[in-house]
């Protein structure tokens, strides 16, 4: 974690060095460990998820149940599954939460879309 939150440039103009300057946003795109650290940080929101099924509120899939997957990932997107049911989805928007909290990854709910088949109109409303 030090290489991560302790990153610091020094500029050289005309031979000359000047002060330090502190990084404060950690690593952007392009950086060598950028791919790494982003497997890690999915690695563990998998290992959430996979965690947040034990909770005997949580309902899955129908047809996910026999299985048990809770998502898909594939590059920077990620596929929840879970039955339509608004306990359910509480519990994974507060493991998305968590999530955030730990690794200051947020999904960006203006780009996510919420699918509900099979469900009553009045579950759906309460899903949303």
């Amino acid at each position: 974690m030090a290489y991560v939150t302790s990153v610091n440039f020094r500029i050289q103009l005309n031979g000359q060095h000047h002060d330090v300057i502190e990084g404060k946003r950690g690593l952007r795109q392009g950086d060598l460990l950028s791919p790494l650290l982003f497997v890690l940080s999915m690695d563990y929101l998998s290992r959430l998820l996979k965690v947040t099924t034990r909770d005997p509120r949580f309902k899955f899939h129908p047809n996910c149940k026999l299985l048990g997957p809770t998502h898909l990932m594939f590059a920077d997107d990620l596929i929840l599954f879970c039955k339509a049911d608004p306990h359910t989805l509480k519990i994974l928007m507060d493991t998305l939460a968590v999530f955030h909290n730990t690794a200051g990854l947020k999904a960006n709910l203006h780009k996510s879309q919420i699918v509900i088949g099979g469900a009553s109109p009045e579950v759906q409303n309460r899903c949303l």
